[in-house]
């Protein structure tokens, strides 16, 4: 299987500054685009108003203008209408009748002889008593008109401020919140990156963000199951090949002996010992399988609510033909109901007495107790112990720290293996300590929930 190229590779890595470029001037065309829309309604919305208000407004100039007229003949209009227009910011003149392409509405406004505003064009008509003529005022916006007038005009120099300001602190909001966001987002691609070539070593650091806080820890979780299983099978690997040996090793020397012998009696000695590794190597396999299904979380728990103490005491009740005579078992059980896998913890159980009989010199004794939401069973000799260095070894597959003993009473160093993991199977923990009966204290706690 080739590896897989880093993910930089595949195409352009992507920065800080693109996401952030990407993202900034995203928001500051969303801004600009609710900005304009929203000025075109509220446009829309306040033009009738306005131009009226507007139109009221110069009514009171345009009336002034034509009692001064009045005062004249119409031919002397022109001339005084001239004098008059040098105390006005804007043009005021005579027009002879209105543009052809006005509005169709400003008929209506000249038939009642009132003035009549263009918004669009900053124009005011208005109709003069007597006379066919109108009176034109405008363009009324001075900044228009004449040497002072600007390219810009003010309402987009406040627009060009507006987008200025807002822009300047968008894009230091928007920087500052994706600058965490994109360190986390580079730790965990370059840890995936890793992971992908096969090593799970690694681990990416804490996550500062909230969004990315969560995937860091799912993958570490990750990274340090698959590690962990990567091991345990390796291990199972080794030890299965290793355990294997002495049985097809019996095996053939078997069947050289089988082919060699003449006395029928010999031959089924042979023949009954070949019977007996064949089971032996049966057994391994099948120990192998079902430990190497509860590494990978297949079984699935079925939880029971149980009476305590009558469990308990039933399981003692199995287990006391495989007590050799000599030991004494004891039982302290807590009184109340339990729900747990009944037949996991029973396999637990009775492997943790089972160890405890090997080792126990006349007392073996099982505790069963609640402590902050766990049920914890303990099971203690008054043994030998097993030394601080080893206590974690214990646990490992096939691990067998007691060598003088044979596969009749050793096993394959599976036992404990199965109780830790029974134990977080049910989300909780096993571990070993120092006895106050002077043996070995191994605890079991299981999350009853």
């Amino acid at each position: 299987m080739w590896p897989l190229k880093p993910l930089h590779r595949r195409g352009r890595k992507p920065s800080l500054a693109n996401l952030f470029a990407r993202y900034f001037l995203i928001a500051m065309a969303a801004e600009l685009a609710i900005i304009i829309g929203f000025a075109f309604m509220l446009g829309k919305l306040y033009q009738n108003s306005d131009n009226e208000s507007a139109r009221r407004t110069l009514d009171g100039p345009v009336t002034l203008i034509v009692r001064e007229l009045q005062r004249h003949p119409h031919a002397q209009w022109e001339h005084e209408l001239a004098a008059i227009s040098r105390d006005f910011s804007y043009p005021v003149r005579l027009i002879a009748h209105p543009p052809a392409d006005l509005d169709p509405d400003s008929r209506s406004y000249f038939a009642r002889h009132k003035t009549y505003l263009d918004f669009d064009n900053n124009l005011l008509y208005a109709p003069l008593p007597g006379d066919s003529r109108l009176l034109l005022l405008g363009p009324l916006d001075s900044s228009n008109n004449g040497s002072d007038s600007t390219w810009i005009s003010e309402d987009i120099e406040v627009l060009l401020l507006w987008i200025l300001f807002t822009g300047t602190t968008l894009s230091l909001l928007i920087y500052f919140y994706l600058r965490p966001m994109w360190r986390d987002l580079v730790s965990v691609r370059e840890a995936a990156e890793v992971f992908a070539n096969g090593d799970f070593h690694v681990r990416t650091p804490q996550a500062r963000s909230r969004l990315f806080a969560p995937l860091s820890v799912a993958l570490n979780s990750m990274a340090a199951r698959l590690e962990r299983l990567l091991d345990i099978h390796q291990a199972m690997s080794h030890a299965v090949a290793h355990e294997i040996r002495t049985p097809i090793a019996r095996l053939r020397f078997g069947l050289t002996m089988l082919d060699e012998e003449d006395d029928p009696n010999e031959r089924q000695r042979y023949s009954e010992g070949m019977e007996r590794d064949m089971q032996e190597l049966e057994e391994l396999i099948t120990a192998s399988l079902e430990y190497a299904k509860l590494t990978r979380g297949e079984s699935i728990l079925n939880r029971e609510q149980v009476d305590l103490y009558d469990w308990f005491d039933d399981l003692l009740q199995l287990v006391e033909p495989l007590k050799p005579p000599h030991i004494e078992l004891g039982m302290d059980c807590v009184k109340g109901m339990g729900r747990f896998d009944r037949k996991l913890i029973y396999v637990a159980s009775r492997n943790l007495l089972l160890n405890a009989f090997k080792y126990a010199q006349q007392q073996v004794r099982l505790s069963v107790s609640r402590q902050d939401g766990m049920l914890v069973i303990v099971v203690e000799d008054d043994g030998h112990g097993i030394p601080e260095a080893d206590r974690e070894r214990v646990f490992e597959p096939f691990r067998r720290l007691d060598r003088s003993r044979d596969r009749s009473s050793g096993g394959y160093g599976l036992g404990l293996s199965y109780v830790r993991l029974i134990a977080e199977h049910h989300g909780g923990s096993a571990h070993v300590e120092s006895s106050p009966l002077g043996g070995a204290r191994f605890v079991l706690a299981v999350a009853e929930n």
